[in-house]
């Protein structure tokens, strides 16, 4: 820039400062030439046009060499996150950079899917989360509980699978009988003794989701019908209420039975 005292100007005349491309006024000034001769101020100067040095993006980073009219930076994420945006920015005139800074985003690994008889617990799908899964009640976990979304947007490992859980065989004593071969979460198997024996505990037996059948001890003990009810006017002859014993009935004098005079006990008890 040429200074107004190196020039002739005329009372009033008013002078505006320029820079040139690449370089900025450092105030905006404009000059007027007072009645006296002289101007009404000092000439600014020219300084390099640059734009302030742009901020790193969350998990990422901005390589910056020049922040000079006309110069460019470079933006670029860390290892699981991809960037949102221009990764280029120049410096243009008015001190702006270029477009809007770009964002660093979380790669995705995608919805790995549900499980039949489970549930999965986590955020999002995407690095560094995780997902937890956990099998409905009667039904165990085969496989990995739990899997993480990977900085290449691949789940560390395959999702688990919930298989029904097994009772296993029922454990009874030799002469219980068992009726039933489903072992699994759920399935019934019936209990019963040989001819000449009643069950004592439950005759029916679950498989429960802790993996132990809900019957507790079965026994079989010997078919008794225990002692039978007197009958008015009447009397019960036997003394031995044991697998087909036989009781027979009696009226008194001036009586008459109704119904069959003997009874035996029955295997049933």
């Amino acid at each position: 820039l040429s200074s107004p005292e190196d020039l002739s100007f005329l009372h009033g005349t008013l002078i505006e400062y320029r820079c040139h491309k690449g370089y900025d006024l450092t105030s905006p000034t404009m000059l007027v030439c007072q009645e006296d001769g002289s101007w009404n101020g000092t000439a600014p100067h020219c300084v390099p046009a640059e734009c302030e040095t742009p901020p790193s993006p969350k998990h990422g980073w901005v390589n910056v060499t020049d922040t000079s009219l006309g110069s460019m930076v470079m933006y670029t994420c860390e290892d699981g996150y991809r960037l949102e945006g221009d990764s280029l920015r120049q410096c243009v005139s008015g001190r702006l950079w270029t477009n809007d800074a770009p964002i660093c985003r979380p790669v995705s690994c995608g919805d790995p899917g549900t499980i039949a008889n489970g549930t999965a617990h986590g955020g999002d799908f995407v690095y560094p989360e995780a997902l937890h899964y956990e099998c409905h009640p009667g039904f165990v976990l085969r496989g990995r509980d739990t899997i993480a979304c990977q900085v290449d947007g691949k789940w560390n490992g395959q999702k688990p699978l919930c298989e029904p859980l097994s009772c296993g065989s029922p454990k009874v004593p030799s002469d219980v009988s068992v009726k039933g071969d489903e072992y699994n979460y759920n399935s019934e198997i019936e209990l019963s003794c040989q001819p000449g024996f009643v069950l004592r505990g439950k005759s029916v037996s679950v498989c429960q989701a802790d993996g132990t059948w809900s019957h507790d001890s079965p026994t079989c003990v010997p078919a008794r019908c225990g002692k039978p009810s007197p009958i008015p006017n009447g009397r019960v002859l036997g003394s031995e209420f044991g697998l087909s014993s036989k009781v027979k009935y009696e009226c008194d004098e001036g009586y008459a039975l109704d119904g069959d005079a003997t009874r035996v006990c029955q295997s049933d008890g």
